[in-house]
């Protein structure tokens, strides 16, 4: 990653949270600590971040809670043309007529693109998937209640009677943090108590994963392999990557990225 990628990830990511630590910048920015380091000095010279012990602080804070993982917008900008090819593929997956659940996440939006021309029922905890959907086609949409999420532009609640209930999804597609012989993995327990009141709510459960969560881990698991009917990732995934899913018996499908998946990156 260029070096003035890392400083426009790092301001928005500053910008985002008020505070972030050198560790979550390492998580995000798969650069080394010395350069981490670095890059906040440089920005604090400029008088665009200020330099705190640790880490760096917004020039102007807003101090809000915010959820473990990598916000919206910053992963919006990466794996791109994966995304995409994973979300035509996933599309093909959608029956006209059906009632799906769609995830929030940056792989689950770029599913939107492909749903112009259909006639569906969709549940959704994400905003900007919500407001595309509806300025793209003519699907209906359902928003749940909840608490507003600024970075990963999602709704959650934290009680157990809201709209979620009165759903029922023929097919949940979802993204995730990492997914291993484990099954789907999240960094933040919110996250996961959100996805696991989804679950309940589908007997299908696709999971759109770029290849590079296949090699991404954590400590908190949603649900194990035997849940998962479908994974739909990219061909950058290793053939050993996607044999303990084919053991369990699920149905792996690989996109291959075109040339248009590859433009899009530059739209």
């Amino acid at each position: 990653m260029l070096e003035r990628e890392r400083h426009s990830l790092i301001l928005k990511l500053v910008e985002e949270r008020s505070i972030v630590s050198v560790g979550d910048l390492l998580d995000l920015l798969g650069a080394s600590e010395a350069t981490i380091r670095r890059d906040i000095n440089t920005l604090a010279e400029r008088g665009e971040v200020k330099r705190i012990r640790g880490g760096a602080e917004a020039v102007r804070p807003r101090h809000q809670p915010h959820l473990v993982g990598m916000p919206f917008s910053l992963s919006q900008d990466i794996s791109v043309p994966q995304k995409r090819a994973i979300a035509r593929v996933a599309a093909e997956l959608i029956t006209p007529g059906e009632s799906i659940i769609i995830n929030g996440g940056t792989t689950t939006f770029a599913l939107v693109e492909f749903l112009a021309d259909h006639d569906l029922d969709i549940l959704t905890n994400s905003f900007p998937i919500a407001a595309k959907l509806l300025a793209t086609s003519r699907n209906r949409i359902t928003l749940p209640g909840g608490t507003i999420f600024r970075e990963q532009n999602i709704v959650l609640s934290p009680f157990d009677n809201d709209t979620i209930d009165n759903f029922w999804g023929n097919k949940l597609f979802t993204g995730c943090y990492g997914l291993n012989r484990f099954g789907i993995m999240e960094a933040d327990p919110l996250i996961v108590q959100a996805q696991t009141k989804l679950l309940k709510r589908t007997e299908d459960v696709i999971v759109m994963a770029d290849s590079s969560k296949l090699r991404q881990k954590s400590a908190m698991i949603v649900t194990g392999l035997e849940r998962i009917s479908t994974i739909v990732t990219d061909d950058g995934a290793k053939p050993e990557e996607l044999e303990v899913f084919k053991a369990a018996g699920i149905k792996v499908i690989v996109a291959s990225v075109s040339q248009d998946d590859e433009l899009q990156k530059l739209a």
